[in-house]
């Protein structure tokens, strides 16, 4: 990865400048020249796709969590609006951050907190050349390492190819366009093509989905993410709207990721974070 020097604007919102994708004009710098985005790059790695390579291809840099020098189309900081931007194009392809530590969700005193201000940039836009049931991006996410014995930012045995929670957008669901969601596998059972498992009364009744309230595509919005004590909280703009018992995922070590996940066809998405934090909490 090279550092770009390209050029982009910003839009009036109200008060408010916020980056525009529409203009051009303003300059790409790579995000760990930032100090409020050092804290968490220096806790994970990148995961980015080719957008003209294979559906759900993907690349890992900055394994050693060295993020100097690394920026891209799909990776960088707005210089103007300092907002840490996530781009990418194809169907399952990605650019995210993914946390190195896989942590217990059954430890009792030990919460393990994911925090951000984020913003999708015209996400109505993006999904509208898709067809219906794949009008959804993923930008926050609790995944699955398996069962503990995997190194650092690694998954290994146990794993399953399903995240315990991931926070989308989606177009439409339920009758409510454009609003977020919380995807939350409500068991540790794997209901993947090659399990054996798919069709079975677990794995029909494996999701819930809860409504996050809509998005809000003039100011950014407040997510944390705590995980601990078999609890799993998402507050929204300082609101609990998830309270949720995980001892069901005592035998699955977790981890954080944070960007952009395509769930969509023949478009572009794009999602703005004003700050992003990883913690970890004893009480």
């Amino acid at each position: 990865m090279k550092k770009a020097q390209l050029t982009k604007t910003s839009c009036l919102i109200g008060a408010l400048f916020f980056s525009c994708t529409v203009l051009a004009n303003g300059e790409r710098v790579a995000p760990v020249e930032y100090a409020k985005y050092q804290p968490v790059l220096a806790e994970s790695k990148l995961q980015e796709s080719d957008p003209n390579g294979k559906s759900g291809n993907k690349n890992e840099f900055a394994l050693d969590s060295d993020f100097t020098g690394v920026v891209s189309e799909h990776f960088y900081v707005d210089k103007h609006s300092e907002a840490l931007v996530f781009k990418m194009s194809g169907y399952k392809n990605r650019s995210e951050i993914r946390v190195l530590d896989n942590f217990d969700t059954s430890l009792p005193n030990t919460y393990y907190r994911l925090s951000a201000d984020l913003m999708p940039i015209n996400p109505l836009e993006s999904v509208q050349n898709s067809e219906k049931k794949n009008d959804a991006m993923t930008f926050l996410q609790v995944h699955n390492s398996g069962d503990g014995s995997s190194p650092r930012g690694k998954s290994g045995e146990g794993y399953i190819p399903h995240p315990l929670m991931r926070v989308v957008y989606e177009a439409e669901r339920s009758g409510k366009k454009n609003h977020y969601w919380a995807i939350i596998k409500n068991n540790a059972v794997n209901c993947g093509s090659k399990s054996g498992n798919k069709g079975t009364e677990a794995c029909k009744k494996a999701y819930i989905k809860l409504d996050l309230g809509p998005v809000n595509l003039s100011e950014p919005t407040r997510f944390d993410i705590v995980v601990g004590n078999s609890k799993m909280l998402i507050n929204v703009d300082g609101v609990t709207k998830v309270d949720h018992d995980i001892s069901y995922w005592k035998e699955k070590f977790s981890y954080f990721k944070a960007g952009v996940y395509n769930q969509f066809k023949n478009g572009t998405s794009e999602v703005h974070f004003y700050s992003l934090e990883y913690k970890v909490e004893t009480k």
